[in-house]
């Protein structure tokens, strides 16, 4: 088992796989050897939560697939992030550090009062990954800046706060979007994404697409469950409406729903499917290892999402490879995850996804037909282009910089 730079137990090796800094590792002699033009750099990422983190979710794995690459191309790479109960405050691995400080809602402020010089002051250029909440680094880094957004979180706090999650979105997010970044060169995971990032000023032309990859590798098409299977794989939060695949069951009796990932929803989803008489029907696994997920995404007959908010959907993708359609909201990337009619079906109201969801249980040639479709497409879109990409917006980054402030966080521009 990984402990350190895999998934903290929830990742395998698989045959002819070598290990590298740590990181399981695909990649060939030949693409390892294959970096993108430049000297090596030193890297520093800023994020609430590292892939260990139990809720590492999407960004995590973002994360890790990139770093994987980074770290083979020869470039060193130094972590900071919210800890979690048994995290150790710093680990290294060849050229990988990963430092933890405070939780993932701590980190933002210890971060800010540290600044740079302080939390690495080897680095060339830095990676601010921000899920609704910015680490404000226009106003004490001076090193090269890129920022990354998988989506924009305002609906998500008025979803998971109420009324109150207006002013936590404006004050945490939009606020500072909009008058600290504008002239801060952004990456982002979709079309919709960035379409979003550039309502809140920063230029267009500033925010570049690299979507997504899939590792087929290991998510392959596998044996399907003899039942008809319904997949949420993802973290339980209000506005993953989970309960909204609940619905599907009603319209296909001998249907059931598997549910793997965890989160503070878990609760009021057991007691929801409790109320439905649904228990017999709906397995909540929590957590799951890599090869757990792989196995469930293969016994799916399809992945099912009704989230409200979605920066691309990675599951999408994962369950793509493994020949298993999706349906979904008609919502963010979603949009681009999946080709509806193609690769899935997307669905514009709660009763049309139940539909939806009965029509492809039912339809065994139209499932298999668009599974195939997706599993053909997943194979167009590769982890290797998106770090290539984001080291390319780090040179340009890089060359466009001209230092102009001290980078001793916040106390030290109130000293200075």
């Amino acid at each position: 088992m990984q402990t350190f730079l895999g998934f903290t137990g929830r990742t395998g090796t698989h045959a002819g796989e070598r290990e590298m800094h740590g990181l399981t590792s695909t990649h060939s002699d030949e693409a390892a050897q294959a970096a993108p033009d430049g000297d090596s750099i030193h890297i520093l990422v800023l994020t609430d939560r590292d892939w260990t983190h139990p809720q590492g979710g999407g960004t995590g794995t973002h994360l890790h697939e990139q770093v994987k690459f980074w770290l083979d191309w020869g470039h060193s790479v130094t972590i900071v992030a919210g800890g979690y109960p048994g995290a150790l405050p710093i680990e290294r691995e060849g050229n990988l550090t990963i430092k933890r400080i405070g939780s993932r809602t701590t980190v933002f402020p210890r971060v800010i009062m540290r600044g740079q010089k302080s939390l690495e002051p080897r680095a060339d250029v830095a990676l601010e990954v921000i899920n609704g909440i910015t680490f404000l680094t226009p106003l004490w880094m001076d090193i090269p800046r890129v920022g990354m957004i998988h989506h924009i979180h305002k609906e998500h706090y008025v979803r998971e706060m109420g009324g109150a999650g207006k002013f936590a979105a404006a004050a945490l997010e939009t606020i500072p979007l909009k008058t600290l970044y504008r002239d801060t060169a952004f990456l982002t995971v979709s079309d919709s994404t960035a379409a979003e990032i550039a309502e809140h000023g920063v230029p267009r032309e500033a925010i570049q697409v690299a979507h997504n990859g899939v590792d087929t590798s290991s998510l392959q098409p596998g044996l399907r469950a003899e039942v008809p299977t319904i997949l949420y794989l993802g973290r339980l939060k209000k506005y993953k409406r989970v309960e909204f695949l609940l619905d599907a069951l009603d319209l296909v009796p001998d249907a059931i729903l598997e549910i793997a990932g965890d989160g503070d929803n878990r609760e009021a989803i057991e007691v929801e499917v409790a109320r439905r008489g649904l228990g017999a029907r709906v397995r909540l696994h929590g957590f799951v290892t890599e090869e757990e997920k792989v196995e469930l995404l293969q016994r799916a007959w399809l992945n099912v999402t009704a989230s409200s908010v979605e920066g691309w959907s990675l599951v999408a993708l994962e369950s793509a490879a493994c020949s298993t359609p999706t349906v979904a909201m008609r919502v963010g990337g979603l949009r681009e995850a999946v080709v509806d009619h193609e690769t899935g079906l997307l669905s514009d109201t709660r009763e049309q996804m139940a539909a939806n969801v009965q029509r492809l249980l039912l339809d065994d040639d139209l499932r298999a037909q668009m599974g195939e479709a997706a599993r053909l497409r997943s194979a167009t879109f590769a982890w290797e282009r998106t770090a290539t990409l984001t080291i390319e917006a780090f040179r340009d980054a890089m060359a466009a910089h001209t230092p102009n402030a001290k980078s001793g966080g916040l106390v030290g521009k109130l000293r200075g």
